[in-house]
């Protein structure tokens, strides 16, 4: 069974760059195949190991797990990291909506798709059943989560700008003013906090197993796995000290979120 299911894996991590082939090939009309096809490998086989592992103890099925892998997916795997890519000037205005519309095909497709093979399209539902917690308590822990993502994010840049002079070197010429660098996390925290919500409310897990995969999550999909493959945009040095920086800090972010948002489980029903 654990063999079928590494098998499922490893064929569903071919099917992400196979989908941004087809939307090069559909759209820019460009048939070339990534040159670095072992580390693309890497960093995909990791996504869809992340992803798997909610499907696997997700309480959705069908479309409703389509949907919340859907947003998982695009908004860290995506839509987070090329606004903050945008912001820094590591991309132009063109190449970052270019990558956006990719992922965004490449997640609508995939979604469907890998929940299908991982045989989670059939069957119902199961509404978990957590401890009641006020509006008022749902809202300051919400900007709670998205003042501590501010830290969290400020205190990664700061201690990785003391220790790594090269960082500067590199973005010299492409620091945003610090009133956009900050404003703009508001709305990416925000982002990170929903989507914290989504997978504490929907994993049949136990507390600190749903704030580990919560963690990694944010990590690997939201930092680690899209840095791994060689870029024109960001040299390897870069590349490996902010994968480095965004993989600690995202994690405990993760974990910290997970405990500040999480509601206790009494129990689940059939929908």
């Amino acid at each position: 069974m654990k063999l079928h299911y590494n098998i499922k894996i490893f064929l569903s991590s071919l099917i992400i760059p196979g989908l941004y082939f087809i939307f090069d090939a559909l759209f820019y009309s460009n048939f070339s195949l990534n040159s670095n096809s072992l580390w693309v490998m890497i960093s995909n086989i990791l996504i869809v190991v992340l992803l798997g592992l909610y499907i696997s103890h997700s309480s959705l099925r069908g479309l409703k797990l389509t949907l919340s892998v859907f947003f998982i997916y695009y908004t860290i795997g995506h839509f987070n990291l090329l606004i903050e890519a945008y912001i820094f000037n590591v991309t132009n205005r063109a190449e970052t909506i270019k990558e956006m519309l990719q992922g965004l095909f490449t997640a609508i497709i995939f979604a469907p798709l890998f929940v299908l093979i991982l045989n989670k399209w059939e069957g119902s539902s199961e509404t978990l059943e957590f401890k009641r917690r006020s509006v008022l308590s749902w809202i300051w822990r919400a900007a709670l989560g998205v003042l501590i993502y501010l830290i969290f994010y400020l205190a990664a840049g700061m201690v990785l700008q003391a220790t790594y002079s090269d960082l500067m070197s590199f973005y010299e010429d492409k620091l945003p003013a610090m009133d956009v660098m900050i404003l703009t996390q508001f709305p990416r925290g925000f982002l990170f906090v929903l989507v914290a919500i989504l997978m504490l409310r929907t994993l049949k897990l136990p507390k600190i197993k749903r704030a580990m995969i919560i963690g990694f999550v944010f990590s690997i999909i939201g930092g680690i796995a899209p840095l791994i493959p060689p870029s024109d945009f960001m040299p390897a040095n870069i590349r490996m000290v902010h994968g480095i920086e965004v993989g600690i800090s995202n994690f405990l972010y993760g974990m910290t979120l997970a405990y500040l948002l999480g509601q206790e489980l009494l129990n689940k029903k059939s929908v």
